[in-house]
């Protein structure tokens, strides 16, 4: 009977533990987001206002390799910014590339490009465009 009244306060302990929000991972969380789609992470919210491709489709001889560039929106309760990010051999000529830094108040975080797809210069594949990317808060 002992046994059976301690698992019982266990079991109502447990039940009224309290809830807490879902902690934003500091290693960095993966999204994939399509033209104006919109994630949150943590208390921000990312859309993709732009993607603008480039990039020299396989199988096709270009005067150059090209990039695929996205503007993401990163935007919390008070203020918005908008970064963008590159992919491919030509983003040096763009003055972007696949990392960059928003700061919205006193946080920082930082994106990082894995990918847009669908990557012309692996398929053909005319699908819906997705930006792949990472978003991690620095402080």
């Amino acid at each position: 009977m002992k046994s059976f009244f301690v698992i019982f306060l266990f079991a109502v302990a447990a039940g009224c533990a309290k809830k807490t929000a879902p902690a934003i991972d500091t290693n960095g969380t993966a999204l994939s987001l399509a033209l104006n789609e919109k994630k949150s992470y943590g208390s921000i919210t990312i859309m993709v206002s732009r993607i603008q491709e480039s990039r020299c489709p396989m199988n096709a001889r270009c005067i150059r390799a090209g990039e695929a560039i996205a503007d993401l929106v990163i935007s919390d309760n008070k203020s918005s910014i908008t970064v963008s990010l590159c992919t491919g051999a030509d983003c040096e000529r763009q003055k972007t590339g696949a990392q960059a830094r928003a700061v919205l108040g006193t946080h920082q975080y930082l994106l990082d490009l894995t990918d847009i797809i669908p990557n012309p210069t692996k398929t053909l594949d005319k699908g819906t465009q997705k930006v792949i990317c990472s978003i991690r808060k620095l402080q």
